[in-house]
Formats: C-alpha cells, sequence, structure tokens
C-alpha cells in the first residue's frame, strides 16, 4: 500500500489556518477506513476527519496546533513506523519513544532531553514532563519572554477555539474607520405583520425590510480594499449566530430575491442547522452584509463589529418595556459611506416596515 499524505484543507475561501482538536487515535495505530481521527476548526465551522484506507496512522502535528491551510497532518501507511518518526527518534532518544506533547512540553520549557534519558525509559510521556517542570518550578519561553509583571492574583485562560477564529478574522479588519447610527423603530408595526405571519420574529421582519433598502443604498452592500470602494453585485445576507455552540455567520444567497415567507423558513431552517452541527464551510462563505439579532436577549444597544471583506452590519435590539420601540444600529466604515447615509438607509428599512403594514 502506497503512504497516504493528508494536509489541511480550505473549507472556507477566507480560512488560513486550522486549530486541532484531541487525537482519537495515538500515532504509530493501527486504523481502519471510516475511524474518526480528530476534529478541526476553521474560522465559522467545524469538521471530522476521517481515516480515508487501513494502515497505521502518523501525526505530523500535536493537538491544539494552529496549522497553515495546506499542511501536511498525517500519514496513513503500512508499517507502525514512519522515516520521520525514526529520524527524530534516533537524532534525540535512540530508542525511547516521546509522545508529541511531551515533546512539546521539552521545547516550551527549554529542558535537556538527556535529563530522561539517564533512565532509559520506554516512553517519555506528557505527565512525566509536567512532573519534572512542576517539581524545578520552571518557566516557559513564553513566560520568559514577558515584560508584564503581574502581582495580582489572576488565572490565565486559553482561547477558546471559536474564539480565536473570531479575534483573527475581526482583526483583519483592524484598519475600518468604525462608526455606527442607531434608530428607533415603532413594535407595532412588527405586531402587525405578526398577526397576519404567524411566528414572524423581529429579525426576520427588519431582516425582509433591509432587502429592498439595500437595493436602493448599494455602497451600504460593499467593502474597502487596496484603496478603492468594492460594491458587491451580489446580494448574499450573512446572520451572526450564537446559541451556545459558537459565533457562526450562515449565508442567505441572492436574498434579495426572496419574500418575507421565506426569508422566515430560512432563517428557521438556518437555526435548526446550527442546532444540529448541520452547518457546513460551503454555507458561511461569500456574504457581502450581515445581520446580528440580539432583541431576545434584552440588549438595548450595542457596537456590532463588521465582518472582514464587507462595509457594514446590522444590529437588532430587544424592545423597550417602556415605549414600546426598539433599536436597529448600523455599524459601518467611515471610508466607504458617512452618517448621513446610513442614517438614510435606517430610515429606508423603517418605511419599508410601514409598506408592508
Amino acid at each position: 500500500m502506497s503512504n497516504y499524505e493528508y494536509k489541511v484543507k480550505r473549507e472556507n475561501p477566507n480560512d488560513e489556518f486550522v486549530l486541532i482538536g484531541d487525537w482519537a487515535i495515538s500515532s504509530g495505530e493501527k486504523i481502519s477506513e471510516g475511524d474518526y481521527l480528530c476534529t478541526l476548526e476553521s474560522s465559522k465551522n467545524s469538521y471530522e476527519v476521517e481515516a480515508t484506507k487501513d494502515g497505521y496512522i502518523h501525526y505530523q502535528a500535536s493537538e491544539g496546533d494552529k496549522l497553515d491551510v495546506g499542511t501536511l497532518l498525517f500519514v496513513i501507511t503500512d508499517s507502525e513506523t514512519h522515516e520521520w518518526e525514526d529520524k527524530k527518534k534516533k537524532a534525540e532518544t535512540g530508542e525511547t519513544k516521546v509522545t508529541r506533547k511531551a515533546q512539546k512540553l521539552i521545547n516550551d520549557y527549554n529542558i535537556d532531553i538527556n535529563i530522561f534519558l539517564q533512565n532509559k525509559p520506554e516512553k517519555i510521556s506528557e505527565k512525566l514532563v509536567k512532573d519534572y517542570i512542576e517539581k524545578n518550578n520552571l518557566k516557559s519561553n513564553d513566560d520568559l519572554n514577558s515584560q508584564e509583571s503581574i502581582n495580582i492574583n489572576h488565572t490565565d485562560e486559553e482561547l477558546s477555539s471559536a474564539k480565536a477564529f473570531e479575534v483573527h478574522y475581526m482583526s483583519q479588519n483592524r484598519d475600518i474607520i468604525y462608526s455606527k447610527v442607531t434608530k428607533e423603530i415603532d413594535y407595532m408595526l412588527i405586531k402587525n405583520l405578526q398577526e397576519s405571519h404567524k411566528g414572524l420574529s423581529i429579525g426576520e421582519a427588519v431582516s425582509f425590510a433591509t432587502i429592498d433598502a439595500i437595493k436602493k443604498f448599494p455602497y451600504i452592500n460593499a467593502c474597502f480594499t487596496q484603496n478603492k470602494i468594492r460594491k458587491y453585485n451580489d446580494y448574499n445576507l450573512g446572520l451572526a449566530i450564537n446559541i451556545g455552540k459558537g459565533l457562526k455567520v450562515p449565508v442567505i444567497k441572492n436574498f434579495a430575491s426572496l419574500t418575507l415567507s421565506e426569508v422566515s423558513n430560512q432563517f428557521k431552517e438556518i437555526a435548526m442547522n446550527y442546532v444540529r452541527d448541520e452547518l457546513k464551510g460551503a454555507d458561511m462563505i461569500d456574504g457581502t452584509f450581515t445581520i446580528t439579532d440580539l432583541s431576545s436577549l434584552g440588549v438595548k444597544d450595542f457596537m456590532p463589529v463588521v465582518n472582514k471583506d464587507q462595509g457594514s452590519i446590522l444590529g437588532i435590539c430587544a424592545v423597550s418595556k417602556h415605549s414600546e420601540t426598539f433599536n436597529i444600529t448600523l455599524g459601518f466604515d467611515h471610508r466607504i459611506i458617512d452618517g448621513m447615509y446610513a442614517a438614510q438607509f435606517l430610515n429606508a428599512i423603517e418605511k419599508n416596515l410601514k409598506k408592508l403594514q
């Protein structure tokens, strides 16, 4: 059997890297076609990797590693050993096996591996290295390189995979000149629609009213790139949702052609796919404008963050119990539009809601 190499795939055109979850099977173990190996998390999606054939699995990366798209992740061979493992093992330890987690700790803490080889163990494990680090109160490279002196009692926490990607992609819009405009809307406009459209949510109603508004205000459906304004000819609505499984932004393609009922059905279908973990990478690409709805959480006002390769995002807030109104907020890149244009766009959404009465 010839070796099979698995390289990190680009599930989303904007993905640059993935994060590796826990390996289900240890490197060097025998596997069968279809065996679950690990989960990879990309910018807005996670997907399982399965063995494509029988053989022995040999990893080229560790759990928790961040790998660029196209990087070799593992190979499947017909042998329990693999050339790169043999070379590394002979060069570093003779015949002693070093687990990948243990090797990572050895590298991070600048430990001389010969310390563990003195007793000629069969394997250098993560626990063995951790015990040595704790016993000798060693500092990692990150600790030694840090210039901060924090005397306050605290706990450092690693970013979750979903949050790490959110930070990564939001930071790619770091050059944006951010502004926002907020408008108050009469909730009766929604209640009237709900009488004739049972189960209609605020988010669904406002999103539908946004369709014609975007057609009349094309710079909302645009982004700033290479010192130019790129106006999108397609209308693809991204829905920022987080129902306990991390932030994801599935996209409704060609949403400008949908009826109110179709918009409502699409929203509900997306929510179900999110809950069932059935959203695919292809479901979350090519968005041109995004809506984020926090109306169910009692939020009166917030500053939605513009997504990568977009220039605007609409936030929907909760209904005020005192005034029977709710706010909609447009976050936008001031390099593309100004406050007047943003306000006129929000007025157009309100006007469209009134037309639907």
